[in-house]
């Protein structure tokens, strides 16, 4: 009987596998839709990152999630800004989004702008067609082009317009739609007006420096270095950390739950077996410690499954969704295997406190 916990999962084998299962869907769970939710924002903070500029310039009140500001500020303050000592470069952008593409739902953010964003940083790199030259002219990422099958040429629907896609640029560096400012402007019915400005800082002054200027000058402007965009959006990730928390209560619970039920069960099973341990003299401890292990044993086969659930969980994602991105990283698969874990943990200490108790007559005799 000391094989009890291992000789009881091998022979109780439906019951394991719904124990596992249970278990390694609530890792899998919480591993795939927090990375979801992470990988998201920091790709989408990397691609403005990668732009290549030093400052995002914002009107008050302004949110770190582009998509949803407006063209609230003037196009004329791009002079204002280019006399703050320091800036290089000040570049207008109008921001919008399109719903529909290709007759498919989406939801891509798309940026309007002009000869001056090549000035702020890497600029849009065609890798096949041309620029943003003419009227109606748009231009998409690889990535995007990719996955709905555009090509330079094709005839896109966007903001009821009919714009013709002119050229493909490079992943990777702003967002996946590029327009001119001014056809955003007109689609959008924002004449003379941007969202925010990219500002480049000269290579003989400090990004901080002219940040904090820019803060004096433009007194309840919002001025955000981009190195730190990436917190930034997280902290304004209304929420996201509620979300999380959630999510991992509710694995834990789940693994709870059913481990309760598994182990319950055995105990009401094996009445007999553990009678027949206690009256050879096994201890308290020792019969709490078989159904312990026993649950902790489930719960890592449970874990382990979850990990590679998450893992074909993300390629499936990244394969029918490659505008998605979904970020597994260590000190996720290390929360998940703890909740895992607790939760099995919990539940198995009042089904093995009811076996430690059993009175090893009562349990002999029970059928």
């Amino acid at each position: 009987m000391a094989n009890l916990p291992l000789s009881n999962i091998f022979n109780r084998k439906t019951r394991t596998t719904v124990g596992i299962l249970a278990v390694a869907l609530g890792v899998a769970l919480v591993l795939v839709l927090v990375g979801l939710a992470h990988g998201s924002l920091d790709e989408t903070a990397e691609r403005i990152k990668n732009v290549g500029a030093d400052i995002m310039f914002q009107a008050p009140d302004s949110s770190p999630f582009l998509v949803l500001n407006t063209g609230v500020l003037s196009d004329r303050l791009g002079a204002r800004l280019l006399e703050v000592p320091g800036v290089v470069a000040a570049a207008p952008v109008l921001t919008s989004r399109v719903t529909k593409l290709k007759g498919e739902d989406k939801l891509v953010m798309i940026f309007g702008v002009d000869k001056s964003y090549n000035d702020v940083g890497v600029g849009i790199e065609i890798v096949k067609g041309r620029g943003l030259e003419q009227p109606l002219d748009l231009v998409v990422d690889t990535v995007l082009a990719s996955a709905n099958d555009i090509e330079v040429g094709d005839d896109l629907q966007i903001m009821n317009r009919d714009f013709k896609v002119s050229g493909i640029c490079r992943a990777g560096a702003g967002v996946r739609i590029f327009m001119s400012l001014s056809d955003m402007q007109m689609a959008t019915a924002q004449t003379g007006k941007s969202s925010f400005f990219f500002i480049k800082v000269g290579d003989d002054a400090s990004v901080s420096g002219v940040a904090a200027e820019l803060e004096k000058r433009f007194e309840g402007y919002k001025v955000t270095a981009l190195e730190a965009f990436s917190e930034a959006m997280r902290e304004n990730a209304l929420g996201l950390k509620e979300f999380i928390s959630a999510l991992s209560l509710f694995a834990a619970v789940i693994s709870y739950l059913v481990i309760l039920l598994a182990m319950y069960t055995t105990i009401i099973e094996r009445t007999r077996e553990i009678g027949i341990l206690k009256a050879l003299g096994a201890s308290k401890g020792y019969i709490i410690r078989l159904v312990l292990v026993e649950s902790v044993l489930i719960c890592l086969m449970g874990v382990g499954t979850g990990f590679l659930l998450a893992v074909l969980g993300r390629a499936a994602i990244l394969t029918f969704f490659p505008t998605l991105s979904v970020e597994l990283l260590p000190r996720w698969f290390a929360m998940s295997a703890a909740l895992g874990l607790t939760g099995g943990i919990l539940g198995a200490l009042y089904p093995a406190y009811r076996a430690a108790k059993l009175d090893p007559v009562e349990a002999l005799n029970f059928e």
